[in-house]
């Protein structure tokens, strides 16, 4: 029989390494879609929802897997990092398209709402299912949820009020808004933001 070191030294071995789709990031784009994500909220949202050991987004793979299995075609409405915030940043920017958009978002909320809360035969009832998906949460789950929720709204709140403070005081720097009507100025700001960022 042959030694094993002559054994070894006989076998060979080629691979080949395939192109493929998937995206890289760079360093410095990882970094600023990192700080971006702990700036919005979202960040901090996931983080504190991990640090529970709470499994979250497996509901896109169970839609698509239910989606195939009764033959319906299912889009996938998630994207990657790297065209996350191109599409954040497209659906933001008061463009007339999108104030356009999100005025007959507004007009339109009427009509959804009743439809949600009385839905035509044979849809879901995604209140009743809220509820009951809602109701099947263990207390790890409800206390992740609410944590993340007052951290991420908290960032969120503290990055309007931000902004809405710097429009304000350069408004009242100009003129247009008068030292007693901050406040109230302050509000409007983020409100005005809110409402168009809200659809």
């Amino acid at each position: 029989a042959p030694a094993p070191e002559a054994a070894a030294a006989g076998v060979r071995c080629e691979f080949e390494v395939l192109g493929d789709s998937y995206p890289r990031r760079t360093l410095r784009r990882r970094l600023c879609q990192t700080c971006a994500l702990m700036l919005s909220g979202i960040g901090i949202l996931y983080g504190i929802i991990g640090c529970f050991a709470v499994e979250v987004g497996a509901e896109f793979l169970a839609a698509e897997t239910q989606a195939s299995e009764q033959g319906i075609p299912c889009a996938c409405i998630d994207v990657d990092m790297n065209r996350f915030w191109a599409r954040l940043a497209a659906a933001a920017l008061p463009t007339p398209q999108n104030v356009r958009d999100a005025l007959v978002s507004w007009l339109a909320f009427p009509r959804v709402m009743f439809r949600v809360l009385f839905p035509p035969r044979g849809n879901v009832d995604v209140v009743g299912s809220t509820v009951l998906h809602l109701a099947s949460f263990p207390l790890r789950t409800w206390v992740a949820f609410s944590l993340a929720g007052f951290g991420a709204s908290f960032v969120m709140t503290s990055m309007l009020s931000l902004l809405s403070f710097a429009s304000e005081q350069g408004a009242e720097r100009t003129g247009a808004v008068s030292a007693k009507e901050s406040a109230d100025a302050q509000a409007l700001i983020m409100l005005m933001v809110e409402l168009y960022l809200f659809p």
